[in-house]
């Protein structure tokens, strides 16, 4: 057990050493892309955001465990939106939280696209606890110490075109390098700007329907980080009528992502991921990676085009035109009926 803790805190302890750029990760960004491009906040234009708990590596003790939450709102202006984007990343002894705000401006290319960009400064801020190590050499100079923090500022940048069927996106999740050494007895940390340190993501994809009420989103994601080797996403989400989802993604460090999601009601749905590396020996000390998701105001085209309260508007509608057109006929027929007309008095009533 022991042992466990202390390899988790080394592999944590060189990630934040080498990697302190490296931005979490979320496996439904397919279903809510603000996590991967803060421009794409404006492609609702109603309140909308998500909380996802991930927990890496179930059943291995001191695993990561991450948590997301992101709020997105229209402003005064139809073309102006704001949000917030929070992540906390637990590894080991070491704590790394982001806080970002979001603003995002929409412009109009034609009826049916727009094109988006987005500003997202923000706060991260790291804590390690070192009295958790446990070593086997007591005094060990490498962990003395008690928990450390520090803070310091960042800024990401998106851009996002995006019309009914079609999108894609390039974010820029963090504009300054900030690299971190922290050590038992002291902090190091430098803040710069570097434009080969610049991490990126790319996304794209696209909605085709499959008959009246099956749909199918295939979607990518390229993912560039110095720190780490590039990653593409591959995607496909299938859709029932916009209520039962359940889609695959393959990533190309050799992983494989299972999800489904419902909805619930009219504002709210839920989405579970799976992940599992392939050949990866690590996999016989755990149960995977397990993702939850409680996804709030997501448009729902279809279904809203074929609601009840719809339906039976459409009813009167189509019933009012045929009571129109009767009377029409009717008053054709018998002139004497229509507005302004004399009735025959010598001919009886009916």
């Amino acid at each position: 057990m022991r042992v466990t803790v202390f390899f988790i805190s080394i592999l944590a302890f060189i990630s934040f050493r080498s990697k302190a750029q490296q931005s979490p990760e979320v496996s439904q960004y397919v279903i809510h892309q603000p996590f991967v491009n803060t421009a794409s906040i404006a492609k609702s234009g109603a309140q909308n955001g998500a909380l996802i708990f991930k927990q890496q590596w179930l059943g291995y003790e001191g695993a990561p465990t991450s948590f997301f939450m992101n709020y997105n709102m229209p402003l005064k202006s139809a073309s102006r939106f704001g949000g917030i984007l929070l992540s906390n990343d637990r590894i080991g002894i070491h704590n790394n939280g982001r806080l970002s705000a979001i603003y995002a401006h929409k412009f109009r290319i034609d009826s049916k696209s727009f094109f988006s960009l987005s500003a997202a400064p923000g706060l991260q801020f790291i804590q390690s606890d070192y009295t958790q190590i446990q070593t086997d050499f007591p005094d060990d100079p490498t962990f003395q110490g008690s928990a450390t923090s520090m803070f310091s500022v960042n800024m990401g940048a998106g851009a996002y075109y995006f019309n009914k069927k079609f999108f894609a996106g390039l974010a820029l999740p963090t504009l300054l390098y900030n690299h971190f050494e922290p050590t038992g007895t002291e902090n190091k940390g430098t803040i710069g700007f570097d434009i080969k340190q610049i991490p990126l993501n790319l996304t794209g994809g696209w909605k085709k329907d499959l008959g009246k009420f099956f749909s199918i989103q295939p979607s990518f994601l390229l993912k560039y980080e110095v720190a780490s080797a590039m990653q593409i996403d591959i995607n496909a989400m299938a859709e029932y009528r916009e209520v039962i989802g359940f889609g695959l993604s393959y990533r190309t460090t050799q992983a494989v992502n299972i999800m489904a999601n419902y909805r619930i009601s009219k504002l709210f749905k839920i989405g579970y991921a799976f992940n599992t590396q392939i050949g990866s020996k690590l996999g016989s000390y755990h149960s995977g990676t397990h993702e939850v998701a409680l996804l709030y105001g997501i448009e729902n085209g279809r279904q809203t085009s074929i609601n009840i309260p719809k339906k039976i508007k459409r009813y009167r509608k189509k019933k009012a035109k045929e009571r129109k057109k009767a009377l029409k006929k009717l008053q054709k027929e018998q002139p004497e009926l229509a507005p302004g007309g004399k009735r025959n008095n010598k001919q009886p009533y009916s």
